[in-house]
């Protein structure tokens, strides 16, 4: 087979088919670990001489080993002693040396009677020795010379609610002992403290999805692995830094809220969120805390115990609903859930029968911690596996919203284009409709005056006369041209183009032009309409005082003020006949023309008199546009307005 194809295949197969054989090789694994057997080069001590003090009167008995008080009747308390029988087969040549599995919840060794080891006896507190491994090694000088003359005894001292008692104790050679009792400090001390530290980083890395989420999902795995995280973090410490009531409660509790929250967990993974076992572990999350107080406060181990069992028969109907529901199909995720959350049940099953029921097996090694590790690694494959699934979604998402977004933005391109093009149709039937209008207004009605004089004439035409009327015509005809160019609101632009148009006629009429236009800002909206306004009422301006003025001088100037720009035309003619407020009267054409188109132009316009002359003076705010637009709606159809 082709690399490639090999490639692809091992890639390709399910996360559970690898899950399920690294779970066999793992089992295989922890049965070749803790098979039961003796020490190399050591003895194992299973029976022992004990003495101990029960309600005043002193007890003297043999036991077997392991030794645990709380299933004695009634269970013991207090302080025992033991003594153990010498192998008389135990040489001393060798370093030799006594390891103490489980022991507790203090102790200390005897040998000779020299006391070898003290651990904790007299410290004031609580102490819990039985949750580590102890090396003790004895001094070759106090062991007799004859094995048999040797006398061994440990003392202990209890804790309610504890396994106190001992266990099966090994004696021999003191560099195998240290070998087991490096591999016990492995399964317990080490490897729980790495369980730990793996369960926070996934409970870290929960809390943050659920952050992002808020999922309920990501929710129960942030309290499964922080409650497993405080319980194996309690579990290897001999001196905690609290009452042993409330380490018991913290510690026994927080495995309930892991047990709980993972059962949930698994419940919303697989979406199977009905049914009675959902229910009653909801009960349990509740009814946990109570019954633990209570446990704590009557010192009743068989409470607890009962508790165990309640929460071990709960795991198992669990999974095992768990397996009914696969019937209707499992995603690769749930099959992989399912088979370690099976593994990792297992390896509690294993632990609470044989180290709490006595069960056959190495109760020394503990498989939940390798269980637990199992049951985190698949949690976090879990989890990425399902941000990934997120995120691609979102990618889909993201890439089909772009496409409709696209697809908005053409169509919206497209009804733009749309509307520009009605728009530009309707600029220009506006500006057609505008240039008809005033061509009606200035060149028709020229016209249509020449034609009049000529078929009034007869054979007599007045061609100077016709000549002047053309004259006009044309020149209205570029005055409208002109205002078509763009001129952006420049005022000063807007009046030398007029200029050219009436110096002419200044000169004929022998009337000085004073030119006194400055630079100003432009004025905004002052569009082509409004300046063929400009023009006309500058037109209608200039014509009255050819006319009427008798004028030797006219002055055009411009200047900025009070937010405006001011337009002023003044002669040193005859001037306007005003009344006393200065006003000029509504009469004639002219005058009512130019307010006309000043006011289309939202323009003021001032007759003032010169002393001697007329000035006449437009204001252009700089604030506003101040044309909107041209509206000769007010004049009827046909209705020319003429200079």
């Amino acid at each position: 087979m082709p690399t490639g194809a090999l490639t692809r295949r091992i890639l390709g197969t399910p996360a559970y088919l690898w899950a399920g054989l690294l779970v066999l090789a793992l089992f295989i694994a922890l049965l070749w670990v803790s098979r039961t057997g003796a020490v190399d080069g050591a003895y194992a001590i299973r029976h022992a001489q004990v003495t101990h003090s029960q309600s005043g009167v002193a007890l003297h008995t043999t036991v077997s080993l392991p030794h645990v008080w709380d299933d004695q009747t009634p269970p013991w308390h207090g302080e025992a002693r033991y003594r153990l029988d010498w192998p008389a087969s135990l040489g001393t040549e060798r370093p030799l040396g006594l390891l103490l599995p489980r022991v507790g919840a203090r102790y200390r060794v005897w040998l000779n009677g020299h006391e070898v080891s003290d651990r904790f006896w007299a410290r004031s507190g609580f102490v819990d020795t039985s949750l580590v491994p102890h090396l003790v090694l004895f001094p070759k000088a106090w062991l007799a010379a004859d094995p048999g003359a040797n006398q061994l005894d440990i003392e202990v001292k209890g804790q309610p609610l504890r396994k106190s008692g001992l266990s099966i104790v090994h004696l021999g050679d003191a560099d195998a002992l240290n070998h087991r009792y490096e591999q016990l400090m492995w399964w317990q001390v080490y490897a729980t403290w790495m369980v730990a530290a793996c369960s926070l980083m996934v409970g870290l890395m929960s809390l943050l999805m659920w952050l992002q989420t808020r999922e309920r999902m990501f929710g129960l795995l942030v309290g499964a692995t922080f409650a497993w995280t405080v319980r194996l973090a309690l579990t290897p410490m001999e001196t905690p830094p609290m009452p042993f009531e409330v380490w018991y409660y913290l510690h026994k509790l927080s495995f309930t809220v892991y047990c709980g929250c993972l059962y949930l967990f698994m419940w919303e993974l697989f979406e199977y969120r009905q049914g009675y076992i959902r229910n009653f572990v909801n009960g349990l999350l509740v009814v946990g805390p109570v019954w633990l107080a209570v446990t704590v406060y009557f010192n009743q181990y068989d409470m607890y115990r009962l508790w165990m069992g309640i929460i071990t028969a709960t795991s198992a109907v669990a999974l095992v609903k768990l397996f009914h529901r696969a019937r209707w199909g499992l995603d690769s995720n749930q099959r992989l859930m399912v088979l370690v959350g099976a593994a990792t049940m297992a390896t509690g099953v294993r632990d609470f029968a044989v180290v709490n029921m006595g069960a056959p097996g190495d109760a020394d090694i503990r498989w939940m911690n390798v269980g637990s590790l199992m049951l985190l690694y698949a949690l976090g494959w879990v989890l990425v596996r399902r941000t990934a699934s997120s995120m691609e979604q979102v990618g889909r998402l993201n890439a089909e919203l772009a496409q409709k977004v696209s697809e908005r933005e053409s169509e919206l391109h497209r009804l733009f284009e749309r509307l520009r093009l009605v728009e530009s149709q309707r600029v220009l039937e506006c500006e057609r409709r505008r240039l008809t209008r005033d061509m009606h207004d200035g060149l028709g009605s020229q016209l249509v005056q020449a034609l009049n004089v000529v078929r009034s004439s007869g054979g007599q035409v007045d061609s100077a006369a016709v000549a002047a009327m053309l004259n006009h015509a044309l020149e209205d005809l570029r005055m409208t041209l002109d205002s078509l160019e763009p001129m952006e609101g420049d005022l000063p632009t807007i009046l030398g183009t007029l200029r050219q148009r009436i110096a002419p006629a200044l000169q004929a009429a022998r009337i000085d032009l004073d030119w006194q236009v400055q630079d100003v800002p432009a004025i905004p909206g002052l569009e082509a309409q409004g300046v063929l306004h400009v023009f006309r009422c500058l037109q209608e301006v200039f014509a009255n005082i050819v006319k009427h003025a008798q004028a030797s001088r006219v002055t055009v100037r411009t200047l900025e003020v009070d937010g405006c720009v001011e337009l002023s035309v003044s002669d040193d003619g005859v001037g306007l006949d005003a009344p006393p407020d200065g006003t000029v009267r509504d009469g004639g054409r002219g005058i009512g023309h130019i307010r006309l188109r000043a006011a289309e132009l939202g323009v003021q316009v001032h007759f003032d008199g010169a002393n001697p002359g007329t000035c006449v003076r437009f204001l252009f705010p700089l604030q506003s546009p101040p044309f909107d637009g041209f509206s000769m709606q007010t004049r009827e159809p046909g209705q020319a307005i003429l200079l």
